[in-house]
């Protein structure tokens, strides 16, 4: 996939988001309640125990401090610490400097939707329905059970995944799956239906792809 030819991109993103509504329709309708009443079984407890573990992987903070670390090594303690640039040529200084502020742009970008989408639709989380009901909805309401779809932390890992596979494709079905594997575990702790991911997963993947057509990277070395 050549992320830079516009007219690729833009059918990727018709497949994509296709592919996307018509999963989060499937499983508001007919997966998101079981697999909620699945995950609640006593015998499905251990899960619970480890995702609970894990879920935070996709955590906002993880990745923006990781952005911001990076961001000030490039632009603040490389051109102030000799050693720095004995160690660390400026051509990759500059790599590291250009995937540390694409990933915040996207984190903060690709959230934004997200948000958008969480006050829009005002969908009731799963542990805060004693039916695990999927289809109760209250649009603008700002309170955190209502802001269920879709899930930030499958956005966060998404965006983070597509980030890692437009700087190594070679991997790029590894690190999706990665990110499905961490993003999952919302749904078995009922902080998350299995739409919710799948809405968060779009939205990272894809707006994280337009942000890199929009700006791409210029004479950078391979990292």
């Amino acid at each position: 996939m050549h992320f830079s030819d516009r007219r690729k991109l833009i059918i990727h993103t018709v497949i994509i988001l296709a592919l996307a509504i018509v999963t989060v329709a499937i499983g508001a309708y007919q997966l998101d309640q079981f697999l909620a009443l699945f995950f609640s079984r006593e015998s499905m407890q251990t899960v619970y125990y480890y995702s609970r573990e894990i879920t935070e992987v996709g955590n906002s903070v993880h990745y923006f401090v990781i952005s911001i670390v990076g961001i000030l090594f490039t632009t603040l303690l490389y051109p102030r610490i000799s050693f720095l640039r004995q160690k660390l040529s400026a051509a990759r200084n500059e790599v590291i400097k250009y995937w540390s502020f694409f990933l915040l742009k996207a984190l903060l970008l690709c959230g934004l939707f997200l948000h958008l989408g969480k006050f829009g639709f005002g969908r009731l989380r799963p542990h805060a329905s004693d039916s695990f009901n999927p289809l109760s909805f209250d649009p603008l309401n700002f309170h955190h059970h209502w802001q269920s779809f879709p899930s930030g932390h499958s956005q966060v890992l998404f965006t983070a995944a597509t980030t890692a596979l437009l700087i190594w494709p070679r991997y790029r079905f590894v690190f999706l799956l990665i990110a499905a594997f961490f993003a999952f575990t919302r749904v078995t702790i009922h902080q998350h239906f299995f739409s919710d991911t799948v809405g968060g997963a779009a939205i990272g993947y894809l707006t994280t792809l337009w942000i890199y057509h929009i700006w791409p990277p210029k004479d950078l070395q391979k990292p």
